[in-house]
């Protein structure tokens, strides 16, 4: 019999070392999602100056978030004082070395980060799989409100300036602002040991950004895929690149998480700048249906550029065709569109189903009607009897 499972190993920390690894590179992944949304999100660094940064534009500025992720192995154990801050409850904060053990403390190096990037530094955040003791949650409160009735915490106060920035003076309004930005993100479930939470909460944070439909055979790729795309970014060597090279080396961006759902970014790009609202929805829906018919990445691509000049000859139609002829127009599109789709939606039947439109009464009635546009209105109706 083999007995190397008899005896016990000797090193296991790497192991465990990896599991967490695991963890920070699935909450990462998890926060780049918002990117989807199309709003203030734009760019995750991962593993870059710290587990990761969450870049957002407001109103034209540039801020930061920063995160440091924190785990422990079982989940009824929980972080304190000591732990985040390397704080003590007792004694006085009156070394070096005192100063120095909070500064290099969880908190403390995320503090660091409202001093280098000052304003730009939006938010600091220890986001963990466990919970927090009260005396962590009320410490950093206190914090924020400038005072305490705890004395470590008064002491904490008056030494911040010296533990945070102790070679460059800070100004009253800087402190207080230093102070308030860090908050702390407990019992997250989306980060574990396997990728079954974080597949979840994956789906659900794509539907809720760009309301993609996913199946399930897809959640799980997608999630892999996610992960991966983190630890590799967070891997990636950095000596000697530009800043262009290194934003695209350690962060996550909207081409990234396209190439992940396997979304055309041309497609992408086409729908958006012809002013498709949802244009992540759009292509996804376009890609897949397509993609089932038969059709090649370039006939998609076509599709996407029909799609749009559909959409902006209807802008301009509904304001020089009586409203009940042109709504006859777009009901005969739909039906023909529901009956390609429910006739399996052959690719070869789609050109009969856009000709009979053409060739129709009411197609007659609108002489700038072609194939293309035509085809370009099936495109529309397909997106939108997905989002019904």
């Amino acid at each position: 019999m083999d007995i190397i499972h008899e005896k016990a190993p000797r090193e296991a920390v790497g192991r465990d070392t990896m599991v967490r690894f695991r963890m920070q590179f699935q909450a990462a992944a998890f926060a780049a999602l918002e990117i989807l949304s199309g709003k203030e999100v734009d760019r995750v660094y991962c593993d870059y100056h710290d587990d990761f940064v969450v870049r957002r534009t407001v109103a034209g500025v540039v801020e930061y978030h920063f995160f440091q992720v924190k785990t422990k192995g079982r989940a009824n154990q929980q972080w304190d004082i000591d732990g985040v801050f390397a704080l003590k409850k007792t004694g006085e904060l009156d070394t070096a070395e005192k100063l120095e053990a909070i500064r290099s403390s969880i908190a403390g190096k995320l503090f660091v980060h409202t001093v280098e990037f000052g304003d730009q530094c939006r938010e600091v955040t220890i986001l963990s799989n466990v919970h927090f003791k009260d005396e962590v949650h009320n410490l950093v409160a206190d914090l924020a409100a400038g005072t305490s009735s705890k004395k470590y915490t008064r002491q904490l106060i008056e030494k911040f300036a010296a533990i945070v920035s102790p070679d460059q003076p800070l100004s009253p309004e800087q402190l207080e602002a230093a102070r308030q930005k860090l908050t702390l993100l407990p019992g997250v479930q989306y980060i574990g040991d396997t990728l079954e939470a974080f597949g979840i909460a994956a789906h659900n944070a794509i539907w809720k950004h760009s309301e993609i439909e996913l199946h399930q055979r897809e959640v799980e790729r997608i999630a892999r895929s996610l992960v991966t795309l983190v630890e590799e970014k967070s891997c990636a060597p950095i000596s000697g690149l530009s800043k262009t090279d290194i934003d695209l080396a350690t962060g996550v961006g909207l081409e990234d998480l396209l190439q992940v759902l396997s979304i055309s970014t041309q497609v992408y790009q086409t729908l958006l700048q012809g002013g498709d609202s949802a244009a992540i929805k759009a292509a996804s829906v376009l890609q897949r249906k397509l993609k089932e018919a038969g059709a090649t990445e370039p006939m998609i691509e076509a599709a996407s550029r029909a799609k749009v000049s559909w959409d902006v000859w209807v802008r301009s139609a509904r304001h020089t065709f009586p409203d009940f002829t042109f709504n006859l127009l777009l009901d005969e599109i739909d039906k023909k569109c529901k009956a390609w789709l429910l006739g399996g939606g052959v690719l070869a039947d789609l050109e009969n189903f856009v000709q009979e439109i053409l060739d129709s009464s009411i197609g007659k009635k609108f002489s700038a009607l072609d194939t293309d546009l035509v085809f370009g209105g099936f495109c529309a109706t397909i997106v939108r009897r997905a989002t019904r």
